[in-house]
């Protein structure tokens, strides 16, 4: 078949790859829908012809999928922030199942991996602690859309987030917007509003809201006021954070914090363990399964109290501080400072007195605590997985047990391809932090062999 761009297709869609799209076949050819459900027949537009596979979009459905719901959320299908609310929750859960085994097998060689069912998040609506939301233009603020990310739609709430973040959200455009004031451009490095993260804890109710700008003068006076504003207008919000990102990059993280009104964190517990979390920080955007990741992570880890244990890439302190009573030590490892800082903190909430949080290049300060041999070593990496140092670091290290926690599956095979030199991959279990979306956490568990 000569397939090319906006050429119509019918489609009977098989099932669902990792990133979210339907997996259609047309002659043999592979063609990833957009907005295709697994057993639907769809009427779908070609976007996009490979060598080897082609990318579509579902313009109509002419067969609705056996699993199919009603999305609840208006903004559904032009927001870019869920991909299946129109999903049955259960089958959300069987295919991420599917699509970490398939990425194991498929980029790691990993064929006969115990992949357990994906561990459900206890709310599937409302669960996030913190949104990030951005601006553009003469004045939008909301999130990316879905088919033309370069666009941001006025959303006036968000179900992933309770009720009052939709009101902080509408006064922040209205008020940001009355200043005159542009969004900032990255394409120019002109304007001042950039993003507005708003955070809460479910233990104190409390919010944390954090407006990042561009660099310009301007910024200061009106970013000051809109924060008076908005704390007289939303009591339980605690504290209003302002920092400046000059980096093009749109990254919801600011590089230079200006000032602080009210408080610059908020205090979280997930079990037993309580969180310190600044405005910047890396913490888990779902509490309560996150309670659910620490268990699984703990399980895996077992304990061992006259023994070490490595947390690499520690961020704020979580998993280390949920694991600290299993063991003599913990040693945290974390580039960035301010979490080390906030993990410090933590652990004198949690009353963990065996927690040591070092700051610097993982590799190096593995090397620096090679002679405390650890029993176990947990790793978190960000998206790109871990580095090779540090993967060889640890090998080098040959603790009896590795648990490796990763939202990436195609980096995560990766890397336990290289680890397979000296480990047994023993259990896979998904974590779903992130219901309606196609994102995905997984803990994989493995043991040195003897």
């Amino acid at each position: 078949m000569d397939m090319r761009e906006d050429t119509e297709l019918t489609l009977t869609v098989d099932r669902l790859a990792f990133g979210g799209k339907g997996v259609a076949r047309v002659d043999g050819l592979v063609v990833f829908v957009d907005g295709g459900l697994p057993g639907a027949t769809v009427r779908a537009k070609v976007t996009r012809v490979k060598k080897g596979f082609a990318e579509a979009r579902a313009v109509e459905t002419l067969t609705p999928a056996p699993q199919a719901v009603a999305a609840p959320c208006p903004h559904f299908g032009v927001c870019g922030g869920c991909l299946h609310q129109d999903l049955d929750y259960a089958a959300q859960l069987f295919w991420k199942r599917q699509q970490v085994a398939e990425t194991l097998s498929r980029l790691g060689g990993l064929r006969d991996v115990d992949v357990a069912p994906a561990v459900a998040s206890p709310e599937t609506y409302g669960y996030r602690n913190k949104m990030e939301f951005a601006f553009a233009g003469r004045l939008h603020l909301g999130l990316h859309e879905r088919q033309r990310p370069g666009r941001v739609l006025d959303i006036e709430k968000c179900l992933l987030m309770d009720d009052r973040t939709g009101d902080i959200l509408a006064f922040a455009r209205e008020a940001c917007a009355a200043t005159g004031l542009a969004a900032y451009d990255p394409r120019t490095g002109k304007g001042v509003w950039r993003h507005l993260v708003v955070r809460r804890s479910l233990a104190t109710g409390g919010r944390l809201v954090h407006l990042i700008t561009g660099p310009s003068r301007r910024a200061g006076d009106a970013a000051h006021h809109f924060g008076e504003a908005l704390l007289e207008r939303f009591p339980d919000v605690s504290g209003f954070v302002h920092s400046v990102r000059r980096a093009p990059t749109t990254v919801a993280i600011g590089e230079r914090q200006v000032f602080a009104l009210g408080t610059d964190h908020l205090e979280e517990r997930i079990g037993d363990v309580r969180l310190r979390i600044s405005a910047d920080a890396f913490a888990q955007t779902n509490t309560t399964a996150a309670e659910k990741l620490y268990a699984v992570v703990a399980q895996a880890a077992g304990t061992a109290p006259d023994r070490a244990l490595w947390d690499v890439y520690c961020g704020c302190g979580g998993i280390a501080l949920a694991l600290a009573p299993g063991f003599e030590t913990v040693y945290g490892v974390e580039a960035d400072k301010r979490a080390v800082a906030d993990a410090q903190k933590s652990a004198k909430l949690s009353e963990r007195e065996n927690c040591v949080f070092k700051t610097g290049d993982a590799a190096t300060v593995l090397a620096d605590l090679a002679a405390t041999k650890p029993a176990v070593v947990t790793l978190d990496p960000p998206r790109a997985g871990a580095d090779g140092q540090t993967l060889a670091a640890v090998m080098d290290a040959a603790p009896e047990k590795l648990v490796y926690v990763s939202c990436n599956p195609a980096t995560l095979a990766r890397d336990l391809k290289i680890l397979s030199d000296l480990y047994t991959l023993t259990q896979v279990t998904p974590v779903d932090l992130f219901p309606h979306t196609a994102h995905i956490e997984v803990v994989a568990a493995l043991e040195l062999r003897r």
